[in-house]
C-alpha cells in the first residue's frame, strides 16, 4: 500500500538528484579555465617551465574541487534525514545551488589574481552564502518531525545527530569567516584558513567527539571518543543512489567536455583547408588529435565502467570510500587537461618535427628530439595512474568490515574478475610511464593506440569469465540464498542501531546472522 505524503509536503528523492546534478556540472566545468589557460603556454620552452605559469591556477582548481565535494557530502549528510521537503526548502534549496553556480567564476577570478584580497573574499563570501543557506535548510527541516524520516525520529540519537549538523555547519562558518578576514591582513594566512575549511567535518567531529566522552553515555555504541571520531570521519554512512549519481554525472561531463577541442583545435578552418588539395586531407592532417580523442573518451568510459563494476556489489558507501571516490574524481576532471596539453604540443611537435629532426639529430644522434612530448605523456600517464588507483583504494576500502558493505556473493569468481578490472589501468599506467624514459621513441599515437586496445582487455577478461562461469560447478540455489541475505541486510541498513533489538530481530528472518558491531546508520 502507498505511504500518503503529509499535507502540503513532498518527496526528497527528485530535489536530491536535481541537486546531485548540478553540483556534479559545477565541480566539472571548474577545469574549463583550466583547460584554456593551457593555449597561454610558450610551447617553445620546457614543459616543466611553462607549467610554472599557471600552477597557482591547478592548486586553486584542486582546492575548490574538494571544497566543493565536502559541500556536496554535507547535502548529502543532511538529506539522507529527510523523507519529505516542503515549499520552503525547495526554493532555499533552489537558491543555494543559484549561489553555487557562481563559484566557478568566482574561483576562475581568484586564479588570475591571487594576489588580490578581494578575490579570496569574493570566494570566502560565496561559500558563507551557501553554509548560511544549508543552516536555514536544517532548521526548516529537520526541526519539524514531520519532515524526517520515521525510524529516524523514533531513535534516541537524533537530537545528539542534529547538534553534530547543526555543529558542522558552523564550524565551517567560522572558518570561512576567519580565511575571508585574514584575507585582508595577510593573503597567506588566509590561504592557510581556506585550506582548513576542507578540515571543518573533522574539527565538528572532535568537538561531538569529547562531548560525547564528557557525557559518558554506556548504552551508546560510540560513546567512546575515539570510537565516534574514526566512526564520524571515516565509517559514517552515505546515501549509495547519490554518490552513484553524482560520479557518474562527473564522468558523463568529463567526458563531453573533450569534444570541445576537436570541434574548435581539430577543425580544419579555412586556412588550413587552403594549404591542402581537398578537405579529406585537411581532416587526415588532424587524424592524430583524433585518435588521442577516442582513447581519451573510451579511458574515462572504462573508468566509468570499473566504477559501475565496484558498485554493482556495493549496498552500503561509507566516509572512506567516499574520500578515495573524491580523489579518483578530481585526476578524471583533470583528463581534458592533459588532453589540451597534448594537443598544443604535439601539433607543435608535428608541425616542426622536420626542422627539428635535421638541427639536432645530425649534431647529437642520441639526443631525444621529443622531449617535450614525452613530459606531456608522462603526466597523462601520471594522472590516469592515480584516478584508477584511488578506485582501487576505495574497493579495498570496502573490505573493512566487508559484510556490511559488500553483497555476499561478492566472492570467488565475482571477486577475481574485479581484481582484474582494477588492475588494468594501474599497471598500463605505470608500464607507459616508464617507457616514456626509455630511448624508445613514444609517441601520443602510439599511448592512444595501446589505451584503445585496453577495451579488448576488458572484453578478453569477460569471455573468460563467462568460460569460467559455465565450466565451474555451481549450486543456483546458493545464489538466491546469497541474494535474499542481501535484501534483508539493505532492509537492516535502514534501521538505526537504537532501535530496539525486539524491532531489529523481527525484521531480520529466518536465520541470518547480523554481526553485532554493526554500525549506528547515521551516527
Amino acid at each position: 500500500m502507498a505511504t500518503r505524503l503529509p499535507q502540503r509536503l513532498m518527496g526528497s528523492e527528485r530535489l536530491q538528484t536535481y541537486s546531485d546534478a548540478i553540483y556534479a556540472i559545477i565541480i566539472t566545468i571548474m577545469v574549463v579555465p583550466l583547460v584554456e589557460s593551457v593555449d597561454q603556454l610558450n610551447t617553445d620552452e620546457d614543459l616543466l617551465e611553462s607549467l610554472k605559469v599557471i600552477y597557482v591556477k591547478i592548486i586553486v582548481y584542486v582546492v575548490a574541487f574538494l571544497i566543493i565535494y565536502s559541500f556536496w557530502e554535507g547535502h548529502v549528510w543532511i538529506f539522507q534525514c529527510i523523507d519529505y521537503v516542503g515549499d520552503t526548502v525547495v526554493l532555499t534549496n533552489l537558491i543555494m545551488l543559484l549561489i553555487m553556480t557562481f563559484i566557478p567564476y568566482a574561483i576562475t577570478l581568484l586564479a588570475e589574481h591571487i594576489e588580490e584580497s578581494f578575490s579570496i573574499l569574493l570566494f570566502c563570501g560565496t561559500l558563507l552564502i551557501i553554509t548560511l543557506l544549508e543552516l536555514f535548510i536544517v532548521f526548516l527541516s529537520l526541526c519539524k518531525p514531520k519532515m524526517v524520516r520515521e525510524e529516524l525520529r523514533e531513535s534516541g540519537q537524533f537530537a545528539f545527530l542534529r547538534g553534530s549538523i547543526l555543529i558542522a555547519l558552523i564550524v565551517k562558518m567560522l572558518l570561512i569567516i576567519l580565511a575571508g578576514g585574514l584575507s585582508m591582513v595577510n593573503l597567506y594566512a588566509s590561504w592557510a584558513a581556506t585550506i582548513a575549511i576542507l578540515f571543518s567535518n573533522a574539527v565538528s567531529a572532535s568537538i561531538c567527539a569529547i562531548y560525547k566522552q564528557v557525557k559518558g553515555n554506556v548504552d551508546d555504541p560510540h560513546g567512546n571518543c575515539g570510537k565516534y571520531l574514526c566512526h564520524r570521519l571515516f565509517g559514517e554512512k552515505l546515501h549509495k543512489g547519490r554518490v552513484e549519481a553524482f560520479s557518474d554525472g562527473v564522468f558523463s561531463i568529463v567526458a563531453t567536455l573533450i569534444i570541445l577541442d576537436i570541434c574548435t583545435k581539430a577543425f580544419p578552418s579555412k586556412e588550413k583547408r587552403e594549404s591542402h588539395d581537398t578537405l579529406a586531407e585537411a581532416i587526415w592532417q588532424e587524424s592524430s588529435l583524433l585518435l588521442i580523442y577516442a582513447s581519451t573518451f573510451l579511458t574515462v568510459g572504462l573508468l566509468w565502467f570499473i566504477h559501475h563494476s565496484i558498485f554493482q556489489f556495493v549496498f552500503r558507501v561509507h566516509r572512506l570510500m567516499s574520500h578515495f571516490n573524491k580523489w579518483s574524481l578530481l585526476f578524471v576532471g583533470l583528463m581534458p587537461f592533459g588532453f589540451r596539453l597534448l594537443n598544443i604540443y604535439t601539433n607543435d611537435l608535428v608541425s616542426n618535427s622536420t626542422l627539428v629532426s635535421l638541427s639536432l639529430e645530425s649534431l647529437y644522434p642520441n639526443q631525444r628530439t621529443d622531449r617535450k612530448e614525452s613530459y606531456i605523456l608522462q603526466l597523462n600517464c601520471v594522472i590516469l595512474f592515480f584516478a584508477s588507483l584511488c578506485q582501487l583504494f576505495m574497493w579495498l576500502s570496502g573490505h573493512w568490515k566487508r559484510r556490511k558493505h559488500f553483497h555476499s556473493h561478492h566472492k570467488g569468481l565475482n571477486y577475481g574478475i574485479t581484481v582484474c578490472k582494477l588492475l588494468v589501468y594501474p599497471i598500463v599506467s605505470a608500464t607507459l610511464f616508464g617507457l616514456a624514459f626509455s630511448k624508445l621513441h613514444i609517441t601520443a599515437e602510439l599511448i592512444a593506440a595501446v589505451l584503445l586496445c585496453v577495451m579488448l582487455v576488458h572484453v578478453f577478461i569477460k569471455i573468460m569469465y563467462e568460460i569460467t562461469f559455465k565450466t565451474c560447478a555451481r549450486q543456483p540455489a546458493d545464489d538466491v540464498v546469497d541474494t535474499e541475505i542481501d535484501d534483508q541486510l539493505m532492509a537492516l541498513d535502514s534501521l538505526p542501531r537504537a532501535t530496539s533489538k525486539q524491532r531489529r530481530a523481527e525484521s531480520f528472518r529466518a536465520g541470518v546472522f547480523l554481526n553485532s558491531d554493526t554500525d549506528d546508520t547515521y551516527m
